[in-house]
């Protein structure tokens, strides 16, 4: 194995201005791998672990967002580190079992650095086909001419040329109005409590599904969802569930205390 470029703890000061250009944990890795001059198949889990970590340091040193997908990979490497130090493990005969803990991390490799080998040819192609610039020959010329006669405005005036421009506008102002803002309907948590209360002052129980389906919309149904959770908190009514699917709501004999009212969400 080829001796690394750089040793465990200690990254290239050039790595401070380059910390940006990695696309994601795998790219790191990779970069990691070809700056130690190692071998993908031959994975130094334990090198490239520290340094992996030590680049998280610096992200963290300059102030930069660590993405969740750097945090997991540091984490796996961790582990993965720690199945490298482990005995490998036995069948019933005594037998080691030749498993290789690195297997699955290798193959994501050798999968991400393919497609992004597929995707640089793929950029340098599109590169080219931009500098690309086909001539034009004398028949295109010929049939755009034809297509767009030349108009002589040498008799036109200034004042001609305003009030046409003021005519485009007004058209473009007709055919494009400005859109129309409609406010949707607001329901508080309040008025949905003092209505549920009322219908419960009769001593009949209220059937909570019929009373949500009776509701205007997803917005007031909402709102006297959150006012039954309140009612329930101040204990003013109890819930009942029925054997044919029914919630049923029941006026408590508590009273509702001066002030409880002012407390719940307008």
């Amino acid at each position: 194995m080829a001796s690394p470029l750089i040793t465990t703890g200690s990254l290239p000061e050039s790595w401070r201005v380059r910390l940006p250009e990695f696309e994601g944990p795998l790219d790191l890795l990779l970069n990691l791998i070809r700056l130690n001059k190692v071998e993908l198949i031959d994975l130094p889990v334990a090198l490239i672990c520290d340094q992996f970590h030590e680049y998280l340091h610096l992200m963290e040193e300059l102030s930069l967002d660590i993405a969740g997908e750097y945090i997991y990979m540091a984490s796996y490497l961790v582990h993965l580190k720690s199945k490298m130090l482990l005995p490998k493990p036995k069948t019933l005969k005594g037998e080691e079992i030749d498993e290789d803990p690195r297997q699955d991390l290798v193959a994501r490799l050798l999968e991400y650095r393919r497609l992004k080998d597929a995707a640089q040819s793929l950029a340098e192609v599109d590169s080219v086909r931009r500098g690309m610039w086909p001539r034009k020959s004398d028949e295109m010329r010929r049939i755009a001419k034809d297509e767009y006669p030349e108009v002589d405005i040498s008799d036109l005036s200034l004042f001609d040329l305003l009030k046409t421009f003021k005519s485009v506008l007004d058209r473009y102002e007709r055919e494009n109005p400005e859109p129309m803002v409609l406010l949707g309907e607001t329901f508080s948590v309040r008025d949905q409590f003092e209505r549920l209360l009322r219908r419960l002052s009769a001593g009949r129980a209220v059937d909570l599904l019929d009373d949500l389906r009776s509701l205007s919309g997803r917005r007031e149904a909402v709102a006297a969802f959150l006012a039954v959770l309140e009612l329930a908190k101040l204990q003013l009514v109890r819930l009942h569930q029925t054997t044919k699917g029914s919630l049923l709501l029941y006026r408590t004999e508590r009273k509702l205390e001066a002030g409880e009212l002012e407390m719940i969400q307008a």
